[in-house]
């Protein structure tokens, strides 16, 4: 006699892992986008990926921000965030000295010119020739500041390029000495004389001389072949790096009262220098022109594959007192020109050109971190287990 088939649930395997994707096409069609038990299916990843690709790039800086780059490679990033997205207030830096730094990437001086060109009026052809010839000289050194001779206003903000510049020790004369513990002004509205005698609010702490301090696929370069070791010696690297950001980052500026008339500390009444480029170029992509009402922030980017996964960066950061804001996808194609610069330096291919694996054509997410505030609490509340918001 044929034998009956046993009725019943299937048997269970004892390996977790095949187990999940079985289930995912008997929920799919329930869900109308990427729903919370979504991104633990390999059958929906492709959903996924479709709507991560349709979401609006986040590029997070305004045109008014002063923002700090750390450990550039070829200066690309920074290139494009000064011609692309017109940040004045920008000093970038990376930790190989001039002639290194060439040897490693040679397309690096064409970009460090484009950096330090964005400075000069383009308004009247002769004034732009006699400043290069100027600015030429102070390109060479191993600190290339602002040319104060060719500043057509007092306020207007010129990009800096710096080397030799230690993330580990930001404002120690390592780690870019004066320039990065004064960085740049921060332009605020001065109360009227009665306001500030009347006023009872306590002393407001130091504001820090930058709103975004960014460090784009940090790493230490191959130390070892050991994976524990090299994941040992990033960590290292990015709790100093949180440690010594503290201090520099800008604290949240003054409330402004509408119905009242303030003046800026400089006397000044608007930003006649940035209006002058804004009008100069009105079809030019920008990541904002309001100025920044919060605190400053500081950007870490990283790859979504191992062994960048195991540096654990969201508890690295709350080590050094820090909380995630928020984790979103890396755009590149948001960054003209962008291209990511290993640590070893340039790889030549087979048949001449960029060779090696590139990272612009890997995952990335990029991490936004702000100072963590003591908020005291009426109650005991239960805390979250992840206090970050990621935006896929």
């Amino acid at each position: 006699m044929p034998r009956k088939k046993q009725k019943g649930p299937p048997a269970r395997s004892n390996r977790a892992g095949p187990a999940a994707p079985k289930s995912a096409p008997t929920s799919a069609p329930k869900v109308k986008g990427p729903g919370p038990g979504s991104s633990g299916k390999a059958k929906d990843a492709p959903q996924k990926k479709h709507v991560q690709q349709n979401q609006r790039p986040i590029v997070p800086f305004l045109r008014r921000d002063r923002v700090l780059l750390i450990g550039e490679g070829d200066f690309s990033f920074a290139r494009s965030l000064a011609t692309q997205y017109k940040c004045r207030r920008l000093c970038a830096t990376c930790y190989d000295s001039r002639e290194t730094l060439l040897s490693k990437y040679p397309q690096a001086e064409h970009n460090i010119e484009d950096i330090l060109q964005t400075s000069k009026p383009q308004s009247k052809s002769t004034e732009t020739e006699r400043e290069k010839d100027e600015s030429g000289p102070s390109e060479g050194s191993q600190s290339i500041p602002e040319n104060p001779d060719s500043n057509p206003s007092p306020r207007r903000f010129n990009p800096k390029v710096l080397f030799s510049v230690d993330a580990c020790k930001l404002g120690a004369p390592a780690g870019g000495g004066k320039e990065i513990k004064t960085g740049f002004p921060r332009r605020e509205r001065k109360p009227p004389a009665w306001k500030t005698q009347q006023s009872t609010s306590p002393t407001p702490p130091p504001s820090g001389p930058w709103d975004v301090i960014c460090f784009n696929f940090p790493h230490v370069g191959g130390l070892s072949t050991d994976v524990n070791r090299q994941v040992r010696a990033n960590q290292e690297l990015l709790v100093s790096f949180f440690k010594a950001c503290v201090p520099l980052l800008s604290t949240p500026p003054p409330a402004v009262d509408s119905d009242d008339e303030w003046d800026f500390e400089d006397g000044s009444e608007e930003d006649s220098d940035e209006e002058a480029d804004e009008s100069a170029d009105q079809d030019v992509q920008t990541s904002g022109k309001a100025a920044r009402t919060g605190p400053g922030q500081i950007l870490v980017s990283l790859f979504e594959a191992e062994p960048y996964t195991l540096w654990n960066i969201k508890d690295l950061a709350r080590h050094a007192g820090l909380q995630v804001v928020t984790s979103f996808r890396f755009p590149w194609a948001s960054y003209e020109g962008y291209s990511h610069a290993r640590t070893l330096g340039e790889v030549e291919g087979k048949h001449g050109g960029r060779g090696g694996w590139r990272g612009e054509d890997r995952e990335a997410r990029m991490y936004v971190f702000e100072v963590k505030r003591e908020v005291p609490r009426a109650g005991k509340k239960k805390r979250n287990r992840d206090d970050s918001s990621d935006s896929e």
